[in-house]
């Protein structure tokens, strides 16, 4: 059962005071938590934009669509309070500046997963979110990390017609892929194997065209301990006019597409990459460039997503390349240029 931390984001806007400009009375401010959004400036601040933000994100949804953003929003507020301490529990003790400056993160990030929530080419769409923090079982005394944290959000249709329930059912499926966000609450996660990392994964709308409707994946998980993060860019392409995901043959005709298209990507890659890709790497090209999950569609051409480490160091990121329509011509369907168009 949530605090009195609540208040902090409810739907009404308190008064703000010369001496409060959190959208909270902080004279009643009774939890850390509170005690330091009315402490600093920054996440007082913040915290006024959160809660227009979270005001505007339930503006015109429908009773079931609100009910999942409020549980979106309780959620956060949990983890939030929970999320910055050595324990995963709610901090009593005042907060010093490396936990301001955790929360601040925090504050940003929910502010960016609230603005998704708006009208998409006439069709009203909203975030479902789930957030998980537990103790690291392994952390010693010393270590950074003391805490697992988890977070996913992904976009559905509010409506009950025959696209908005195809749509939100594929995105129930991407959601399930990532096993500890397919419950509620984060009960199936298993400490043994989850509560030594973070994770972070966002799907948001990338393009709406008279096609299709395509959703840029980002995924990002740390190991603690390791070095750095790692990431993974994918795309899920929606096709309206029949409901379902987007088919590789929807786009190219046949198997002879395969070929050709890697081997573009190789000189692409070789000639974009200082030193070129790296030797042996042809086979995983090939493999990636079949999946329509790397896909993205520009004017000029098809975009390849690569991921980091897969085809080169880390250093070059998540490499792409675009290959012109005009050299993928021979090999796309009759109605490849309806689906690819960005308009």
């Amino acid at each position: 059962m949530l605090k009195k931390i609540a208040l902090v984001f409810s739907l009404l806007l308190l008064s703000v005071t010369a001496a409060s400009a959190a959208s909270f009375d902080c004279a009643k401010a009774s939890t850390a938590f509170e005690q330091a959004i009315c402490a600093y400036p920054e996440l007082s601040t913040q915290d006024e934009i959160l809660a227009k933000a979270y005001a505007t994100a339930l503006g015109g949804l429908s009773k079931p669509a609100s009910a999942i953003v409020q549980q979106g929003q309780r959620g956060w507020l949990d983890f939030a309070e929970r999320a910055c301490t050595d324990d995963a529990q709610p901090q009593s003790d005042a907060y010093d500046q490396d936990d301001v400056s955790c929360l601040s993160q925090l504050f940003s990030s929910r502010i960016r997963w609230l603005e998704e929530s708006r009208m998409r080419s006439g069709r009203r769409i909203y975030q479902l979110d789930r957030y998980i923090v537990m103790p690291d079982p392994d952390a010693a005394a010393d270590s950074w990390n003391k805490v697992a944290t988890k977070a996913f959000s992904s976009p559905r249709i509010d409506g009950t017609d025959a696209e908005a329930r195809a749509f939100n059912a594929m995105m129930d499926r991407l959601t399930a892929e990532y096993g500890y966000f397919s419950g509620q609450s984060g009960a199936d996660v298993d400490p043994e194997t989850d509560a030594s990392s973070d994770a972070q994964v966002q799907a948001t709308l990338d393009s709406v065209t008279g096609e299709r409707i395509s959703l840029v994946v980002n995924d990002w998980w740390y190991g603690h301990g390791a070095a750095h993060g790692n990431y993974a860019i994918t795309y899920v392409h929606f096709l309206t006019g029949e409901n379902r995901m987007l088919e590789a043959s929807d786009v190219f005709g046949g198997d002879a597409w395969q070929r050709p298209l890697a081997e573009l990507a190789v000189t692409e890659l070789n000639r974009t990459i200082e030193g070129g890709i790296w030797e042996n790497s042809e086979q995983t090209v090939a493999e990636a460039v079949a999946d329509p999950a790397r896909w993205n569609f520009s004017d000029t051409g098809l975009v390849l997503q690569f991921q980091p480490y897969e085809v080169t160091a880390y250093a070059y990121g998540a490499p792409t390349v675009t290959i012109p329509w005009e050299a993928l011509r021979e090999h796309m369907t009759e109605r490849a240029d309806a689906i690819v168009s960005t308009y």
